[in-house]
């Protein structure tokens, strides 16, 4: 489903939110999901519920479900739209009035339609929509808090190999210290990965904010051997088959990986 229709207009980016607060829209969420079940049956298995008699069924066909749910909040006069700030791209927020908004989390992660505690919080005024300027797209996989533009890379020599090395790159933004420090990086650094290692929106943050390779079309960084794309053996150097951040070296040279606004890191191989 597109972007958000609201005749109310515009939320505040600066609203205060909180998951403390009970839910004065719960009540129509749950009539949107029961609806949902009624019209479109075919998104659920009513066979296989997350408990005997929950009427959470296991949901076969997601992105029908979610944007159903929206399209039903919205039927019965709400302002409703799946959060772009959530990685998943999972929650729905709605409101009925500008001075607040709430966020449901309706779908369990083992895939079933979700019942009891769906109310995530309330903010106040509402939040949604907003102008997301220079933020991913909404379900991209790389959600809030945004990482700032690729300012560096770190170059290492990954596998040394007999045919050929295998040369890798990390892309960094900073210096921000503080947005370093809010996706879990405590030691006080200011450069960072746009994501820790392991997390689910590392990928997603990385393709957004290196967008294609100039030569492979793949996200992420371009690779260059003395000044000359990467192209196969027989220039030296080769795209990593699964990884754009990765390049196979089979020759001596100098070694460069940069992204589109022209933050280059090398590496200088002696083969």
């Amino acid at each position: 489903m597109g972007a958000s229709t609201c005749l109310l207009g515009n939320g505040s980016a600066s609203a205060e939110c909180t998951g403390k607060r009970g839910s004065r829209l719960l009540d129509e969420v749950h009539a949107a999901l029961d609806r949902l079940v009624r019209q479109s049956p075919q998104i659920f298995d009513q066979n296989d519920e997350a408990g005997t008699g929950t009427g959470q069924y296991r949901v076969l066909d997601r992105e029908a479900f979610l944007d159903g749910v929206v399209a039903n909040l919205r039927a019965a006069d709400l302002c409703a739209q799946r959060d772009p700030d959530d990685y998943s791209y999972e929650r729905i927020q709605v409101k009925s009035t500008n001075e607040f908004s709430e966020t449901f989390d309706v779908l369990l992660g083992s895939g079933y339609l979700r019942r009891g505690g769906m109310h995530r919080e309330t903010c106040d005024p509402a939040s949604f929509p907003v102008d997301r300027g220079d933020a991913p797209p909404a379900g991209s996989g790389c959600g809030a808090p945004y990482p700032p533009p690729v300012t560096r890379f770190r170059t290492k020599l990954h596998f040394p190999g007999g045919t050929y090395d295998v040369l890798d790159s990390t892309a960094l933004v900073g210096p921000d210290l503080a947005y370093c420090a809010l996706i879990g990086f405590t030691d006080s650094r200011s450069y960072c990965p746009v994501r820790m290692e392991g997390s689910p929106e590392r990928v997603a943050c990385e393709a957004w904010r290196l967008g294609p390779a100039k030569d492979t079309g793949r996200p992420g960084p371009t690779w260059t051997r003395n000044g000359q794309h990467c192209t196969g053996k027989d220039s030296g150097c080769e795209n990593h088959p699964h990884n754009q951040h990765q390049v196979l070296a089979y020759a001596s040279g100098t070694y460069e990986v940069c992204a589109p606004n022209g933050v280059c890191g090398s590496l200088v191989i002696q083969r």
